[in-house]
C-alpha cells in the first residue's frame, strides 16, 4: 500500500478541486480524473492510462440509466495492481524497445518503463474544460544495465471529449540514439467478431503468426482467430468500427509509421493467464508506434514527439 505521506504530497502539489485526486488502488497511485467531458484513470507506475469514459450529452439516451457511455478502454477482469508487475490493458508504454529486445532475449519485452514508476511533473485545466497530466520518468526508474543513454521521457495526458497522449523523448546526449516505441491501446469492444478495422489498406505489414513474412493487407480487417500484425509506413488516421455498441473509434496519430493489430484470442489468452475468462471477445489493440522499419533515430539535443488522438464517434 502506498504510504499516506506520498498520496498527501502529491494531493497537495498536483490535486485539483473536483477534477482531479490521487488514491491508493491496492500497491498503486492512480490518478483518478472527473471533468464536465469524460472521467478517467491513470497509474503512476507506467504512467498507464487505464480507463477513460466518456459523459453522455443527452441523459435521455441512457438506458442503463447512467450518464456515461461504454468504455473506451479494455482492462482485464484479472489485471493486478501489484508494484512492479504489468497491468494487463489500458495503454501501456512500450519504450525504449516494442517487443522482444533485438540483441538481448533476456531483457524485458517492451522495455523496461512499463514496471517503472513515474513522478508526476504538472497538472493544469483548459478554458475547454479538459484535465491535463505530465508525467515524467524519474532517472532512479532507469536501469543502466539496460539502457545507459541520456535521454528524458515525458506522457503528456489530456482528458476531454477526446483523450490525447503525447511520449516526448529528449536526447541529451552528444549521440543518436535510436528507439522502437508504442502506445499499446486495448480498446473496449463490444463483440470481437462484430468490429472492423479501417484505414489500413493498401499497407504492407509483418505477420508475426506467419514466420514473420511481409504481406499487403487488401481490406479491411475483421478478426475471427488469433491476429498479430505490425503495419509499417501507416497512414496517421484508422478507425475501429464497432457494430454492437453502434459506434466508430477513431485513432488519430502524429509522427507514427506503425499500427500493431493484436488479439490473442483463446489459446494464447490461455497460456498469459491474466486475460481474465473469455476477455479476448471484449478486447482488441491497435497500437500507435514506430517499429521495426519505422524505429526512430534522434539526434543529440533533439526530441521526438509520438501522438495519439482518441475520438468516439456515433454511427
Amino acid at each position: 500500500m502506498p504510504s499516506q505521506q506520498k498520496l498527501a504530497t502529491l494531493n497537495e502539489q498536483f490535486a485539483i478541486e473536483g477534477q482531479l485526486q490521487f488514491n491508493a488502488t491496492d500497491d498503486l497511485i492512480v490518478a483518478n480524473i472527473t471533468n464536465q467531458h469524460a472521467t478517467a484513470s491513470i497509474a503512476l507506475q507506467g504512467a498507464q492510462v487505464l480507463s477513460w469514459v466518456v459523459k453522455r450529452e443527452d441523459k435521455r439516451g441512457a438506458e442503463r440509466g447512467a450518464n456515461e457511455q461504454q468504455p473506451l478502454i479494455w482492462l482485464s477482469d484479472e489485471a493486478t495492481f501489484i508494484a512492479g508487475k504489468t497491468i494487463r490493458g489500458g495503454i501501456p508504454v512500450c519504450w525504449p524497445w516494442f517487443g522482444a529486445h533485438p540483441d538481448r532475449e533476456d531483457y524485458p519485452a517492451h522495455g523496461f518503463v512499463r514496471a517503472a514508476v513515474w513522478d508526476v511533473v504538472e497538472t493544469s485545466t483548459t478554458a475547454a474544460g479538459q484535465t491535463n497530466v505530465v508525467f515524467r520518468l524519474p532517472q532512479t526508474q532507469v536501469p543502466l544495465a539496460l539502457w545507459s543513454h541520456n535521454t528524458e521521457l515525458e506522457l503528456h495526458v489530456s482528458v476531454g471529449a477526446t483523450l490525447e497522449l503525447n511520449l516526448i523523448t529528449r536526447n541529451h546526449g552528444s549521440e543518436t540514439v535510436t528507439i522502437s516505441q508504442a502506445l499499446h491501446s486495448y480498446f473496449a469492444v463490444s463483440d470481437i467478431k462484430d468490429v472492423t478495422v479501417k484505414g489500413l489498406e493498401g499497407c504492407q505489414f509483418i505477420d508475426a503468426l506467419d514466420d514473420w513474412q511481409r504481406k499487403v493487407e487488401i481490406t479491411p480487417i475483421c478478426i475471427d482467430a488469433e491476429i498479430d500484425r505490425i503495419y509499417q509506413n501507416t497512414k496517421p488516421v484508422c478507425s475501429l468500427e464497432d457494430k454492437g455498441w453502434q459506434r466508430r473509434i477513431n485513432i488519430e496519430t502524429n509522427n507514427s509509421r506503425s499500427t500493431v493489430v493484436w488479439n490473442p484470442w483463446i489459446e494464447k489468452s490461455a497460456r498469459l493467464g491474466d486475460m481474465g475468462e473469455d476477455g479476448y471477445l471484449n478486447m482488441l489493440c491497435i497500437e500507435t508506434g514506430n517499429i521495426g522499419d519505422d524505429r526512430v533515430s534522434i539526434a543529440a539535443g533533439a526530441e521526438h514527439c509520438l501522438s495519439a488522438c482518441y475520438r468516439i464517434v456515433k454511427i
